[in-house]
């Protein structure tokens, strides 16, 4: 009697998972040696009138929040649209990320993804995928869904503009085995009715070189005079080839902006019309002609000229000594020196106490290399150690941190504190101090802020209270354009009110 046939093998499971059963798989924070579990997140892609109060409210419910960073133009003082919110415990921040992530704020999904202290993988693009082709209705959640299977997905986007999708997106994996994986399995496969492309995503410069970015058919032109007319314009370029369309940019009254845009239907005609019109002479003026470049890539130039400008630091301070704050009073020197030594060779570590012998909550450890220190300030800090949040940077004199905040804010205009619908006058040079009149409840008028002048005139109005100590009542703001030239000194310490100094009240309104 013939054996029995071998039983047939079931099928293997499909690899896109329905969308109901899609599971969001959560990254781990980066481990360093220390075993440290870090809370805190990135929140990308936030609505640019998104503030710090509105990511504490959506935030706050998935645990305690240690602090929120919303990142702003240092100039401006815009959003950019990206924060930093870092949790008490790393378990928190774990719900955060499950419940949080592509949810709405403002009218904007979130972007949540841990923060990444070593910018090593962004740069190098390690485990970066690209994917274009996208159905529409295709969103940053079900790309995670479609993509989580195959590894730690560290980033998910898919690009947006007025709230649209553009098509294509970007998927970010923890290591580039689980991106080769990925796009293995999913290059070609029909999605929503669509066959979706994914490769291995390339920076602009390795494009460039690949010859990806050499043809194009659009070309920008502008140093354009008042009086030329696109049939002109059209009349110009048809000698190097066949002009598909033309356009010039003008303002809403219908004048002419000074520059346009000239479609060929062939690159090599484009780039031929761009070699001989470049700097021409048209009127009184030189033309620029040029290849017309994307949105993200005006973007990209102007950040750079922007960075250019401004002299902002892009790389960190070539030290070795950390600052670290937000100690727990149990952490002596021998614990310190335990949690940062598998990082390097540390020459010195202190944790400054008071004369009764208690933990100020910081200290300082110096290592042997500027590039020990920076890999340990990349670990720890924001990371949690016995149940604090760290904070960890390059250590900096004095000197040098009173110089770098003048700089700073030295750039910023003085913005003059006194109220509006106050009818009194006094000189312009003259700083003006808020603050809180230590008054019972009884006086609800002396209760309120109140404004008073360091140096003034009478303004007619009456001395009301006697003399006081200033030093223990009142607490004192100097705007920075009264300190940067080293004028501090010659301000007087509180004192009694003399004859000098006449101090007039007002009402803040």
């Amino acid at each position: 009697m013939p054996p029995p046939p071998p039983p047939t093998p079931s099928p293997p499971p499909p690899q896109l998972p329905p969308q109901q059963q899609q599971k969001h798989q959560l990254p781990t924070a980066a481990s360093s040696s220390c075993t440290l579990q870090r809370g805190s997140l990135y929140v990308g892609d936030l609505h640019p009138e998104t503030t710090e109060k509105d990511l504490h409210e959506a935030f706050d419910v998935m645990g305690r929040v240690s602090s929120i960073h919303l990142c702003r133009c240092a100039l401006t003082r815009k959003s950019l649209c990206y924060a930093y919110v870092n949790f008490c415990n790393y378990e928190d921040a774990c719900k955060a990320m499950a419940c949080l992530n592509y949810k709405d704020l403002k009218g904007k999904a979130m972007r949540i993804m841990w923060c990444q202290r070593d910018p090593f993988p962004r740069k190098c693009g390690i485990g970066n995928l690209f994917v274009k082709n996208l159905h529409p209705s295709i969103n940053g959640t079900f790309l995670l869904g479609l993509f989580c299977p195959f590894g730690n997905v560290l980033s998910c986007k898919v690009v947006e503009e007025d709230g649209v999708s553009k098509g294509f997106g970007f998927v970010q994996f923890d290591s580039e085995e689980s991106a080769m994986a990925a796009c293995a399995a999913l290059h070609d496969t029909l999605v929503r009715g669509k066959k979706l492309h994914v490769s291995k995503f390339l920076k602009k410069n390795d494009r460039t070189a690949a010859g990806e970015d050499l043809k194009f058919t659009d070309v920008y032109v502008k140093n354009l005079v008042k009086d030329v007319t696109e049939d002109f314009l059209r009349e110009m370029f048809s000698k190097f080839g066949e002009v598909c369309d033309v356009v010039i940019m003008k303002d809403v009254k219908g004048k002419s902006k000074g520059f346009g845009f000239v479609k060929f239907k062939s690159p090599e005609e484009a780039r031929k019309a761009v070699e001989v019109l470049n700097g021409a002479q048209l009127g009184s003026k030189n033309l620029f002609v040029g290849r017309a470049q994307t949105k993200a890539e005006r973007a990209e130039l102007l950040k750079h000229q922007y960075k250019e400008m401004y002299n902002f630091p892009i790389e960190k301070p070539n030290f070795s000594n950390l600052y670290v704050k937000n100690l727990d009073i149990s952490v002596d020197d021998s614990k310190l020196q335990e949690l940062f030594s598998g990082f390097g060779q540390i020459t010195s570590v202190k944790v400054m106490r008071h004369d009764n012998g208690l933990s100020k909550g910081f200290g300082f450890v110096c290592f042997s290399t500027p590039e020990e220190a920076n890999k340990a300030l990349d670990a720890c800090n924001g990371a949690t150690f016995q149940g604090r949040t760290l904070y960890v940077s390059i250590a900096q004199r004095k000197e040098d941190r009173s110089k770098e905040l003048l700089n700073h804010y030295s750039q910023f205009p003085v913005q003059s504190l006194c109220p509006s619908n106050s009818n009194a006058t006094s000189p312009q040079n003259g700083p003006f101090y808020f603050t809180y009149r230590p008054c019972p409840p009884q006086l609800p008028l002396l209760h309120q802020q109140m404004l008073y002048q360091h140096y003034g005139t009478n303004a007619g109005l009456p001395y009301l209270y006697g003399t006081e100590n200033y030093q223990e009542n009142y607490s004192s703001y100097i705007p920075t354009k009264q300190t940067q030239f080293g004028k501090t000194g010659n301000i007087r310490k509180w004192h009694q009110p003399t004859a000098f100094h006449e101090i007039f009240y007002l009402q803040c309104f």
